[in-house]
């Protein structure tokens, strides 16, 4: 389950400016996003952040810092 969620992650990383995901849960979601990047132990994943839309509850954006 967390290598499809990691997958999330370098998704990302990759695009010039983040990714956005739809979740009915959100905080569930957050939460499996950040086990799956302190379980991949990868440095690199912490230039992307996580923060909840301001404009739909059902979306979190990952975010270059």
């Amino acid at each position: 389950m967390s290598e499809s969620i990691i997958h999330y992650w370098y998704q990302a990383l990759a695009s010039p400016l983040g990714i956005e995901l739809v979740c009915s849960d959100v905080d569930s979601m957050r939460s499996r996003l950040y086990s799956a990047r302190t379980e991949a132990q990868d440095t690199d994943l912490e230039k992307v952040a996580i923060c909840h839309s301001p404009f739909d509850p059902q979306r979190l954006w990952m975010v270059k810092k």
